[in-house]
């Protein structure tokens, strides 16, 4: 398909969709009045000693809001534990005050210090292990934004953001702000002191109104209760459309907030792929980020010579499929505000599909079975934000050359914007650009829709293009998908078509040249045995043909039951069959000069497999899973175990996991083990240590990342790292590199 066809396409199916987002625009429209919460301003003569206690007089006339009801386990029924929630302001500063009463407070759960750690419930299930409050605002009020608050009876920092209503925050977005929280005779209280230049709102005369929720989680109880929003019926905190109000704003000014953010670095590292004598070298660096908030609602970020030392490494996968693998993007720079870009098939378990926009691609270079290594990332720009009923994202990188990694001299750029449509859909488009230098280029785009029929129903749809100056390269996809979420079942159905010449390289394709079709089905019965939370039935199915001729390539079935106990333990049993027809070998150890890779040769094969899981609720101090599984693969066997146990207080967190596979097929046998380690040591909420120790023996590799970061001031962080990575093949610990990291950044407001 010629490049002029894609654009053609693509401009057509931007108006097809905005006349469909038009007429359902109307059916989405906000509907029963929210509740409200009103803001006092402080006077001029009062302030509030941010310690955790409330007890300025200030919040003693402060209005409040009371009578959280249960999202879980009964859902509509009062809080078996009160909340009171306050906020005041004043020119600076918005403040919330919270007092979470607790008939037991001898059993409030509170191990967390580390900024960011998991808080609370998710809404399928346990996601931290400590009581807390989380908040959102929604500060340009337009029910489908906001930023994300937490703590916890320990004074924990936790913040991110969250965009179009997604199932969870962003965390890597890290503001500038405080609380302090205190365990009391009634329970726990704290109090957030949030400056206002580290959120953006309108600048407008008169009042103003923001969306605005609470949660709090009882973790002994397993028990999350909401203000507002508290149905199962796909509702809970990240459903902005659904919050309440925060009224009596007044005299607020979103002004032209700016700051610089410098670092300095030294690192002392060993290369013995380039120096096999061992000899270390130093390496000295300074660069920098600024941020400006523009008074308009729009951020912008620069960065120069950009350094990711302190990020935490990847962790190790075994890859026993014929598809790329997927690491999740860590880096800081490219994680804030990352939901606005995001556009394509990513998948609520398991690597997407497809992305259009894919920011690993950018400064890493991929190398062998699955590697990849840095490349200089000279400078950048981000513009994001609201304009009107407008989200924006535009993105400008450069990285440098590097020839030792064939990596030349590159400009990546991607652009995206989103139109709000009734309450909380949305029409967008996205472009993405990478240009080497020798004038090799690419180019790939796309348009996309999400529609919310009703509260429970949501339609989507995308259509995307790509051209490329070499050989192939151009090439269409699209998707389209139904998705019913409620509290008793919901259902799935969905199309995808990926031509064989897709090639966005600024992007993550998992395979070409298929047509997808996928369903499912879900029932939660909530049956009364004591002791019983829920069980979850799964059914899902998924039948795929080559985009090309039409002919079947696989053909998958999958059923799984899980019920939880309300404690939060659970258990999961599965089955799946699965029809694979292979066009092509493919190999599933990489081999070496002297153990030959193992391969599937072309061919059908048919597999059943079972496997099952238990879990016990993270809240306990010490949880622990277990998991197993068996069954046919590739005309033979494969046998799969892994277990893993964490412990959880307030100063020290260990994390052990080991999983094993056991494969027999005709091309041959092999085992594969996999060791991870994770440490974590806090002090305080501001000066804590965390290490990730591995060994993957399908890589022969073994690594070591250690990272110390203190807190010494608001934004700005001291960074001891250090990194080891050794090849461990026959037996022999070869060193392959190790370095030793000091970064000190220092945040200054303009």
């Amino acid at each position: 398909m010629t490049g002029r066809t894609v654009r053609n396409l693509a401009t057509a199916l931007v108006l097809l969709l905005s006349r469909v987002a038009a007429a359902s625009a109307q059916a989405n429209e906000p509907g029963s009045e929210s509740p409200r919460l009103q803001a006092v301003r402080l006077a001029a003569e009062e302030a509030i000693r941010l310690d955790g206690s409330l007890d300025e007089p200030a919040w003693g006339r402060a209005d409040s809001i009371s009578g959280f009801r249960q999202r879980e386990p009964l859902e509509g029924a009062p809080a078996t534990e009160r909340t009171v929630v306050r906020v005041l302001y004043d020119e600076a500063y918005l403040y919330i005050g919270v007092r979470a009463y607790d008939s037991e407070p001898g059993r409030v759960v509170a191990r967390q210090l580390e900024r960011d750690a998991p808080l609370g419930l998710s809404r399928f299930g346990p996601a931290g292990a400590d009581d807390a409050i989380e908040l959102i605002l929604d500060t340009f009020h337009d029910r489908r934004n906001a930023y994300y608050f937490a703590t916890n009876p320990n004074g924990a920092l936790v913040d991110g953001l969250i965009t179009d209503e997604s199932e969870s925050p962003d965390l890597n977005w890290d503001a500038v702000w405080d609380v302090r929280a205190r365990k009391t005779g009634f329970g726990w209280s704290a109090e957030l002191a949030i400056p206002l230049r580290s959120i953006r709102f309108r600048s407008a005369p008169g009042e103003q109104v923001w969306g605005f929720n609470v949660q709090r989680t009882v973790v002994r109880k397993n028990e999350q209760t909401l203000w507002t929003a508290w149905s199962r019926d796909n509702e809970g905190l990240h459903r902005i459309g659904r919050a309440g109000e925060l009224t009596g704003l007044e005299g607020l000014t979103s002004r032209v907030n700016a700051y610089i953010k410098p670092y300095g670095l030294g690192e002392a590292g060993q290369d013995y792929l380039e120096r096999p004598d061992g000899d270390a070298k130093f390496d000295p660096k300074i660069g920098g980020d600024a941020k400006i908030a523009l008074a308009s609602g729009l951020t912008l970020d620069l960065t120069v010579n950009t350094d990711f030392a302190q990020v935490e490494a990847d962790e190790e996968q075994i890859d026993l499929t014929r598809f790329n693998l997927f690491f999740p993007e860590k880096r800081e720079f490219f994680l804030e505000n990352a939901g606005i870009f995001d556009f394509g098939a990513p998948q609520f378990f398991g690597p997407p599909d497809l992305l259009l926009f894919f920011s690993r691609r950018i400064g890493l270079q991929r190398l062998g079975f699955a590697g990849a290594e840095p490349v200089p990332m000279l400078g950048g720009a981000r513009l994001t934000g609201r304009a009107g009923r407008q989200t924006l994202g535009v993105l400008n990188v450069v990285t440098g050359r590097d020839d030792e990694l064939n990596a030349p001299l590159t400009n990546f750029a991607v652009a995206r914007v989103k139109r709000d449509v009734g309450r909380s859909g949305y029409v967008g488009g996205i472009v993405t650009h990478r240009y080497q230098e020798g004038g090799a280029t690419n180019l790939a785009a796309g348009a996309d829709l999400s529609l919310w029929l009703s509260q429970p129903l949501v339609f989507q749809a995308f259509f995307a293009g790509t051209e490329d100056s070499g050989p192939g390269g151009d090439d269409i996809a699209w998707q389209a998908k139904l998705d019913y979420t409620g509290d008793w079942f919901g259902w799935l159905v969905q199309h995808q078509e990926i031509g064989p010449e897709l090639s966005p390289e600024v992007g993550f394709v998992r395979r070409l040249n298929v047509g997808r079709t996928t369903g499912g089905f879900r029932l939660t019965p909530r049956p009364p045995i004591p002791g019983l939370r829920r069980i979850n039935i799964f059914n899902s199915f998924q039948y795929v043909v080559s985009h090309e001729t039409r002919g079947v390539l696989d053909r998958t079935w999958e059923l799984s039951v899980t019920p939880q106990l309300d404690a939060g333990d659970e258990l999961r049993l599965q089955t799946n069959y699965q029809f694979q027809r292979l066009v092509e070998s493919f190999d599933l150890t990489p081999g070496d000069s002297v153990t030959p890779a193992v391969s599937v040769p072309p061919g059908d094969y048919e597999d059943w497999t079972f496997s099952a899981s238990i879990q016990t609720a993270a809240s306990r101090a010490l949880s622990a899973e277990l998991s197993g599984g068996f069954g046919g693969f590739w005309d033979g066997d494969r046998w799969s175990a892994g277990a893993a146990v964490k412990y959880n207080s307030p100063h020290v967190g260990v994390e052990l996991g080991y999983s094993h596979n056991d494969v027999d097929v005709p091309g041959g046998a092999f085992t594969t083990d996999l060791v991870q380690t994770r440490i974590q040591l806090a002090a305080s909420t501001r000066l804590f240590g965390n290490a990730l120790i591995q060994y993957n023996s399908q890589t022969g590799a073994f690594s070591a990342n250690l990272r110390i970061d203190w807190i010494h001031r608001p934004g700005s962080d001291l960074f001891i790292v250090f990194n080891e990575r050794r090849n461990v093949e026959g037996g022999v610990w070869e060193p392959v590199s190790r370095a030793f990291v000091v970064k000190v950044t220092y945040l200054k407001w303009m």
